[in-house]
């Protein structure tokens, strides 16, 4: 065939005559369009003008033999909150909860719902009974530190007085008041305070009496570090799974002004390979019969990729949600916090 005829061919499939002019390729569009490029004749088609039936093959082509091209038309016309940037590609986020629905669901407290919690602004505490013991979990933890805090705090609210044992049954307080030659009491004193920090079962019992109005910001203590440890653990998961399509480690910023006068940041995400999602969608849905098997149907990332989940043409995003925080990064929290609570 000749540079006429390319043409030729060209004005039949415009003027909507594709039965005469598919015969020569066998029905095949990508064919046919790989023809005119031969000539130099493909983009003189357009894919808004173009039939519905022809419109991903049209992008798919077009992605083979011009990516970049292809893909900023894709960001400008079809899938609009993926913006170029630098040769890479960025989504644009109206919350980073959003990126929730990439997670798989179907269960109570899934992974969707928690990275939805961790990602969203209005987090809340995962778990809200967090220690039955307040020494073992607490106390048991300080580092030395954090002891002569609590130490100093001990001698300032009840130190060197004299406290009744009538209150109190571990053999530690008897023994102090056998050293200190008194009957029936003892004291507290710069010199025996950490022996009672050391020692579980008397530490215990002075929380039950003379100390027991610690116990709460004790556990308050506990509960944040707990809860922090926890937060921050499942956020790791949650960003160790998105690393499989975007770079958590590339955050892009632009400040807008709104109509009032008032600014207000953008926040976008790099996208690992967006040709590749844009690839597998377009081949996935070669001979689309439908409208969810086109990319305007969604018009932004995160649904066309849900879509390519269903389909299981790529991988949910899934994690499993820890029973409980690392015991190490809870201790390092405790001592991290104490001071602003004793």
């Amino acid at each position: 065939m000749s540079l006429d005829a390319a043409k030729h061919l060209l004005d039949e499939f415009n003027d909507g005559n594709w039965n005469e002019v598919g015969a020569y390729f066998n029905f095949d569009f990508g064919l046919f369009f790989n023809y005119l490029n031969k000539y130099n004749l493909g983009n003189s088609l357009n894919y808004k003008d173009i039939d519905e039936d022809f419109k991903n093959i049209f992008l798919l082509e077009n992605l083979k033999n011009n990516r970049e091209e292809t893909l900023n038309y894709i960001c400008d016309n079809i899938v609009t909150d993926v913006y170029p940037r630098e040769g890479n590609y960025y989504l644009h986020l109206n919350g980073r909860e959003e990126l929730a629905k990439l997670f798989r669901q179907g269960y109570r407290n899934s992974a969707r719902d928690i990275a939805e919690s961790v990602l969203g602004e209005d987090y809340f505490d995962l778990v809200s009974e967090t220690t039955n013991d307040i020494y073992d979990d607490v106390i048991s933890v300080l580092d030395e530190g954090n002891k002569n805090i609590l130490a100093h705090h001990i001698i300032k609210n009840i130190g060197n007085q004299e406290i009744s044992l009538d209150d109190y049954e571990d053999q530690f307080f008897y023994d102090l008041s056998e050293e200190q030659g008194t009957e029936g009491f003892f004291k507290l004193t710069s010199d025996n305070v950490m022996g009672l920090i050391d020692d579980n079962g008397a530490m215990t019992e002075m929380l039950k009496n003379d100390l027991d109005y610690l116990n709460g910001d004790l556990y308050s203590i506990h509960n944040n570090a707990y809860n922090t440890a926890y937060t921050d653990q499942i956020y790791n998961d949650v960003w160790s799974e998105l690393g499989t399509y975007f770079d958590k480690n590339d955050f892009q910023y632009e400040t807008k002004t709104r109509y009032d006068g008032k600014t207000y940041n953008v926040e976008y995400l790099k996208i690992n390979d967006f040709g590749g999602i844009i690839y597998d969608f377009l081949n996935n849905n070669i001979n689309p019969q439908w409208g969810e098997q086109y990319l305007e149907y969604y018009g932004v990332l995160i649904g066309v990729m849900t879509q390519l989940m269903e389909d299981n043409e790529i991988e949910w995003l899934d994690f499993r949600v820890p029973d409980y925080p690392d015991w190490s990064l809870t201790n390092k929290y405790i001592n991290e916090i104490f001071s602003h609570y004793i």
